[in-house]
């Protein structure tokens, strides 16, 4: 089972994976690293069967780029994010982000009409951040439509790094994103949690998911026995795994 998604992951350190990870459970977990317990266990399983019934959770990014002359921007666009990381390299990630990850095809990221972040320097050195905001200003004032087109573009964007740092911590990520779009809310793939204050979910089918990656095996044991997820899968569930054997990637 895992040699299988190890063929979806590419063997080679130096190929991009054909696997997209959205890893989830950081507010059920708060924080992540928080050691795993029945109490924990429960509020993941919980949370799968919520994301089996309703889809992935999209909300508006909190996540500020500083620039140049104390310029920064925030974009204003609800958004879902996917890692490209090794496996190998999951427990770090799942720290920062929650211990439940769901895996999908590059394709079907794709099909949203996803892309890989910009990665861009946050900070002193930020000129891409600094030139943005110059523009968002003038748009917000002048052309509303041209301003919410910008979003879209803003909402590629991403720190390498905390602000003025060197680590380039999240460069590493290898970040994919699908963010909100019209179109998408039209043909289905997103669909409204609570429109006003920009929730939605990324809705997919059973055979969408390539592998289901669990903080451990008691948690596995519990999600494959819920019912709901149970027969959301029909039982065929996809590959799955635990946090300690993506080790082994």
């Amino acid at each position: 089972m895992l040699n299988r998604a190890l063929k979806l992951h590419g063997s080679h350190p130096h190929l991009h994976s054909k696997l997209l990870i959205h890893w989830t459970g950081r507010k059920q977990a708060n924080p992540a690293r928080r050691a795993i317990n029945p109490r924990l266990r429960e509020k993941y399983v919980d949370l799968l069967e919520e994301i089996c019934q309703k889809g992935l959770y999209m909300n508006p990014g909190e996540e500020t780029i500083h620039g140049v002359n104390d310029a920064w921007i925030k974009a204003k666009i609800s958004r879902i994010c996917f890692t490209e990381v090794r496996l190998s390299q999951a427990e770090r990630h799942a720290r920062q982000y929650g211990s439940l990850g769901i895996g999908f095809s590059r394709e079907f990221v794709m099909e949203r009409e996803g892309n890989p972040v910009f990665y861009v320097q946050s900070g002193g050195k930020g000129h891409v951040a600094e030139h943005l905001a110059s523009v968002e200003s003038y748009l917000k004032k002048a052309n509303k439509q041209e301003w919410e087109a910008l979003q879209t573009v803003l909402g590629y964007l991403k720190n390498m790094s905390q602000r003025n740092s060197t680590d380039l911590q999240y460069y590493e990520e290898m970040e994919w994103r699908v963010v909100h779009l019209e179109r998408l809310e039209r043909e289905g793939y997103i669909i409204p949690d609570d429109k006003q204050r920009g929730l939605f979910r990324l809705t997919f089918e059973p055979d969408d998911v390539k592998i289901l990656i669990f903080p451990d095996r008691k948690t596995q044991k519990s999600a494959l026995k819920n019912p709901t997820i149970a027969r959301f899968f029909n039982k065929d569930f996809p590959m799955v795994a635990t946090l300690d054997e993506c080790k082994n990637f």
